[in-house]
């Protein structure tokens, strides 16, 4: 594992392994995370994951050198041990026209129909490599090459929560209402973050996720079951 850990700051540091998206290496560092929110528990506030890196932030009462020197020693004995089964979510999408307001340009930038835009958008499991951007927002790899469209010229100044989206050569969901420019080519009925919920956050780095095609009225139906608790959303693990 070639991973390099250095002070961030004041009570923080920094892990770096090389600088590239690969799902390999990715599933190392979701790892390494788990191992430090379980061995750090104490006096971490939070951690970080992005592409090819975690940020580890302590509290004021930690020693980050003393912990920069525990965690060196811990990666290289626990590393393994710390690697688990994935979560895969399935999360179901209506593609139907009046949800996936840029289709028609996603579909004609590649000639392809809107039947065949979703048919490639459903059949990865894609990784969820970090959040950002907003609270919740998954940033998620895998997307097939075929689908890859420039964002908006114009961002719109607003987005409907639960709208999926393509951006360049990635595909996510936005978690609330807000502006953006990514190519809205359907909606799920899925809340990705609430704050009344533990944890607030419905995926995390690490988790694998999966579309799945729905009709506008089985879109409908869902809403109405989330409203009355009585949805189940089907999480597996791989």
């Amino acid at each position: 594992m070639k991973v390099r850990v250095r002070s961030f700051g004041e009570n923080a540091f920094l892990l770096d392994w090389p600088t590239k998206i690969d799902e390999n290496l990715h599933k190392e560092i979701v790892a390494v995370n788990a191992l430090i929110q379980d061995s750090y528990a104490t006096v971490l506030v939070e951690t970080v994951v992005t592409y090819h890196s975690i940020a580890v932030y302590l509290k004021d009462t930690a020693d980050s050198g003393q912990c920069i020197l525990e965690l060196e020693n811990l990666i290289s004995k626990d590393y393994e041990k710390a690697l688990t089964d994935a979560r895969l979510v399935t999360i179901p999408v209506c593609y139907e026209e009046s949800l996936a307001l840029d289709m028609a340009t996603v579909a004609a930038t590649h000639n392809l129909s809107a039947g065949e835009v979703i048919a490639l958008h459903t059949a990865p499991i894609y990784p969820v490599y970090f959040l950002g951007f907003l609270p919740g927002f998954p940033y998620l790899g895998g997307l097939d090459k075929k689908l890859h469209t420039p964002r908006r010229d114009t961002p719109r100044l607003q987005i409907a929560a639960g709208s999926v989206a393509i951006g360049e050569s990635q595909t996510g969901i936005y978690p609330s209402n807000s502006p953006g420019g990514w190519n809205i080519i359907g909606k799920t009925p899925i809340r990705l973050f609430d704050l009344a919920t533990t944890p607030s956050n419905l995926l995390q780095a690490g988790d694998r996720v999966k579309f799945e095609a729905i009709s506008f009225s089985a879109y409908e139906q869902i809403v109405l079951n989330i409203k009355s608790g009585a949805f189940q959303l089907k999480i597996t693990n791989l």
